[in-house]
């Protein structure tokens, strides 16, 4: 079994992850606003669905798509305006796609050959159900949403494992140095949990993936969240971070080789620490949980034995004796009255006072 003071430390080291990652990935969301890399994932990701990307009868299809009214509502402008502004949208619902592929399909003088054979499979699965065929398109563009998903999350990886160094060693975020000052310091560790607990209670925001709106998106679809908000959480997330007291933060360096010293001492650390911010805010978050359902059932096991023995007299249920019924107790037996004798007589001979004759 663990103690507690091993499980504060776990606590405040998960404590230092989590607000790490949330940091990463405010500044990841940043990156992705600015870049608007998730627009442009879903317009490759219908590319690729339509097929033979670069002829011209799959550009025409495409363009068609995105100009379409049940898709154009959610952008700004026309296809080929809002395809060089990167204003296009960055979330299609899969019902408003389906709806205009079966309505195109109806206009269209010639369909791309992968519409066309798809097309063609779902109509024979429907059975001539309108709902049905609509339903098979929807899937059809699901699939392709969960690829152009893994897309964004692979590239999301690998910028938030590049902010976790960045932000590792401009801070200096050494997670050994900081698991020995919490295994040696009574008062942060307390403060550390105390801040864990109170996070633990609220639900980290992780960024969007590719194929679902962002969390602050515009209802046309295009990603212009909300960029002070990010700021703020980094903002807020820093301020925790200041606020425990962790051994953060460089110390002036007094000469070229006692920088590389401190560099070389906290590398090991900076790698640890790194790889911890990659692994995400919510992989922490639940971490963080289950350490701390851990802690409540181990930390009331470790009183001291005067208290353990005052809790074990209060909680300690009354002790009921069932004595048996007794009844009424009868008099006593009355002794048997002595034989009477006469005056003239002897003794009075018992059984066992005879004499043989």
């Amino acid at each position: 079994m663990f103690s507690s003071s091993i499980l504060d430390v776990a606590i405040g080291l998960v404590f230092v992850f989590l607000l790490l990652s949330l940091i990463s990935s405010a500044a990841s969301e940043l990156i992705e606003r600015f870049s608007k890399k998730r627009a442009l994932f879903l317009e490759r990701g219908i590319k690729e669905l339509v097929g033979d990307i670069g002829s011209e009868e799959s550009e025409a299809f495409v363009k068609a798509i995105y100009s379409h009214g049940l898709v154009n509502a959610l952008y700004k402008g026309d296809y080929a305006s809002a395809s060089q502004n990167g204003e296009l949208p960055s979330y299609i619902p899969a019902r408003n796609f389906a709806l205009a592929v079966l309505d195109l399909t109806k206009s269209a003088k010639q369909l791309p050959p992968n519409v066309l054979k798809a097309l063609g499979a779902f109509v024979e699965l429907a059975d001539d159900k309108v709902d049905a065929l609509r339903q098979e398109v929807e899937n059809w563009y699901n699939s392709a949403m969960d690829r152009v998903s893994g897309w964004y999350k692979r590239r999301s990886q690998k910028i938030v494992l590049t902010l976790g160094i960045l932000i590792t060693i401009l801070i200096n975020a050494d997670c050994i140095q900081i698991a020995r000052r919490l295994s040696t310091d009574a008062t942060l560790r307390q403060a550390a949990e105390r801040l864990a607990e109170n996070t633990a209670k609220q639900n980290p925001i992780g960024s969007a993936p590719a194929t679902t709106p962002p969390a602050d998106a515009k209802t046309d679809g295009t990603e212009g969240g909300s960029v002070a908000g990010a700021l703020n959480d980094m903002k807020d997330n820093l301020a925790k971070l200041d606020g425990v007291g962790l051994p953060l933060g460089w110390e002036r360096p007094k000469s070229l080789q006692d920088f590389g010293m401190q560099v070389v001492t906290h590398l090991p650390g900076w790698i640890i620490t790194a790889l911890a911010i990659s692994l995400g805010a919510p992989f922490w978050f639940d971490v963080l949980n289950k350490i701390i359902v851990v802690r409540s059932t181990v930390k009331p096991s470790e009183k001291s034995g005067t208290e353990a023995s005052k809790d074990a007299i209060r909680h300690q249920a009354p002790v009921v004796v069932n004595l048996p019924a007794t009844a009424h107790p009868s008099p006593p037996p009355a002794p048997n009255p002595a034989p009477r004798q006469d005056p003239g007589a002897g003794p009075a001979q018992g059984p066992g006072n005879g004499q043989a004759t």
